[in-house]
C-alpha cells in the first residue's frame, strides 16, 4: 500500500471512530445507557485504543457542559 493509500486509511478510520466516540459521548450526555465496552469489542486494540481516547475528548466536554455556570 502506497504512502498516499495508508494516509487515506487512516484518516478515514480515525474520521469514523471520532464520529462513534462523539455519538457515544452524546447518548451519554443525554442520559442514555450506552455500553462503551461493547461498542468497542470487536475493535483491534489500537482501534479501542484511538476510541476510548476521542471518547474521553467527549465526555469531558460534555461534563463542562453540564457543570452550572
Amino acid at each position: 500500500m502506497e504512502t498516499l493509500e495508508k494516509c487515506y486509511v487512516y484518516a478515514k478510520n480515525t474520521s469514523n471512530m471520532d464520529f462513534l466516540a462523539s455519538t457515544v459521548a452524546f447518548l451519554e450526555f443525554q442520559g442514555r445507557e450506552v455500553d462503551a465496552n461493547g461498542v468497542a469489542g470487536n475493535m483491534s486494540r489500537d482501534q479501542s485504543n484511538s476510541f476510548f481516547e476521542r471518547l474521553n475528548h467527549y465526555r469531558s466536554i460534555y461534563k463542562k457542559q453540564a457543570q452550572p455556570v
